[in-house]
């Protein structure tokens, strides 16, 4: 039989491991679960084929795949505003300790500005966010709850398995295409145009398997570590939030405005020092002319 030409293998190669030009990793594959599943039953012990019915079957272990679950916690902690900076620090430290990847951390401190002549301020707020193995979840939490008070625990779980199975499928699919293109590199009877040809296509291919190697380990980061989100917030005072509190607030206003008046007559003060020590001296010179022109007068 008449030798395969480069060309015609390039051809075969692609059509067997279902290559998709021009469609985005991200979204599209290739193999999807029930393709990778219909793959596997259709070879037995002896290269007899087994039916879909049985290899679907829901009650073997064989069809049974692991679920990648992302897991999350949202929390919110209260502490004392002149602590917040402490606890802050201290839960940082205590997540390094523990071994997690901190995606996020920021703090603000406590601002005064002046509003329609009110004295007004923003109290200080930091968050952290953290991506923390499981087994030191309930640790980290336990401390974190001894620094403050947890006034807001939330949890949420997402299902990544159709999202891993995929694309360890296109994984599967695209580093199989990629070898058998390699190894059509090797014919030394292969024409300069062929070569070319399947260089382009490996080149293609491999971009294509790293997009999606980069995805799957984004994946692995949701699924095998827990993300833990906490907004902490300045506890406020008994005056702040009692039945005084508008008394209390009417107070401070006053003082605020007695002191900006004080500050207002400081300013003028300033502002006609440098008149009064011109003017005094001129004052003087012209009631003395007047003086001596007076008395020639009379």
């Amino acid at each position: 039989m008449k030798k395969l030409s480069l060309a015609g293998m390039l051809l075969l190669v692609c059509v067997a491991c279902g290559k998709h030009e021009g469609s985005s990793p991200m979204t599209s594959y290739p193999a999807s679960v029930a393709d990778a599943e219909m793959a596997m039953s259709a070879k037995v012990a002896g290269g007899a084929e087994q039916g879909l019915t049985e290899a679907s079957e829901p009650n073997k272990p064989s069809a049974e795949l692991k679920k990648y679950i992302a897991l999350r916690h949202s929390l919110t902690v209260e502490t004392k505003a002149e602590n917040m900076q402490a606890v802050f620090d201290a839960t940082l430290q205590h997540c390094q300790t523990l071994n997690c990847q901190v995606l996020n951390a920021s703090f603000n401190r406590e601002t005064r500005y002046s509003f329609n002549r009110e004295m007004q301020y923003t109290p200080p707020n930091a968050s952290i966010s953290v991506r923390i193995p499981p087994r030191n979840v309930a640790i980290f939490l336990t401390g974190l709850a001894k620094n403050g008070e947890v006034l807001q625990h939330g949890q949420a779980a997402e299902d990544k398995t159709n999202q891993v199975v995929d694309a360890e499928a296109h994984i599967k699919n695209l580093t199989e295409l990629r070898d058998r293109l390699r190894l059509l590199l090797t014919d030394k009877s292969a024409k300069l145009k062929d070569i070319i040809e399947v260089e382009r296509e490996l080149a293609h291919t491999q971009s294509q398997l790293d997009s999606i190697v980069s995805l799957r380990k984004i994946l692995a980061l949701e699924t095998d570590l827990v993300a833990v989100d906490i907004n902490f917030t300045a506890a406020q005072g008994i005056t702040e939030e009692g039945f005084f509190a508008p008394v209390a607030q009417a107070l401070k206003n006053a003082g605020h405005v007695l002191m900006e008046s004080f500050a207002d007559v400081i300013t003028f003060v300033v502002n006609l020092l440098p008149w009064l020590l011109l003017g005094i001296p001129v004052l003087v010179l012209a009631r003395r002319f007047w003086l001596k022109l007076k008395g020639k007068w009379q």
